[in-house]
């Protein structure tokens, strides 16, 4: 538990709650005691973690909570994996999010290594309406950041 961000955590919470929203909250995890491909994934619910409990992914019932709210979702935004998918036993989460992501009518954006490695290991490259390569730079972009290369060609263009 990273305890210095537990305040930011509950001042987003609220702010969503005033808006009339939410931020989904895993319910269920898989874990395990130590970071290795061998290591057996334990599904517990999210009140029966153990301190020395390592969390690789987020359990079916979260899983399928995420790939409900893609579903229904106009956009989606998809930055990063839900779990260690690198090791099959802590992958099923991203698997689902992949599965909803390829499945929603959606417009659908990826973007940075890990998430385009997920895309690939789950094959639904033609299903992502944009990919890019980029990660943090692509969501900055996507805030209206502007972004040094960017602005650079931007004022090429002009000249």
């Amino acid at each position: 538990c990273e305890d210095d961000l537990i305040p930011t955590a509950q001042a987003l919470l609220e702010k969503m709650k005033q808006r009339g929203a939410n931020i989904p909250i895993a319910v269920d995890v898989v874990c395990g005691k130590k970071f290795d491909a061998n290591e057996p994934a334990v599904l517990k619910d999210v009140g029966d973690v153990a301190d020395d409990d390592m969390i690789f992914d987020i359990g079916p019932k979260s899983a399928q909570e995420l790939a409900d709210i893609i579903m229904k979702a106009g956009t989606v935004v998809w930055n990063g994996p839900v779990g260690v998918f690198e090791f099959d036993q802590f992958g099923e989460g991203t698997k689902t999010i992949a599965k909803a992501i390829a499945e929603t009518s959606a417009f659908t954006l990826a973007g940075g290594g890990d998430t385009i490695a997920a895309i690939q290991k789950y094959d639904i490259f033609d299903k992502v309406s944009y990919i890019s390569t980029a990660g943090g730079a692509f969501l900055e972009f996507l805030e209206g950041k502007t972004l040094p290369a960017v602005a650079i060609l931007e004022d090429r263009a002009k000249q």
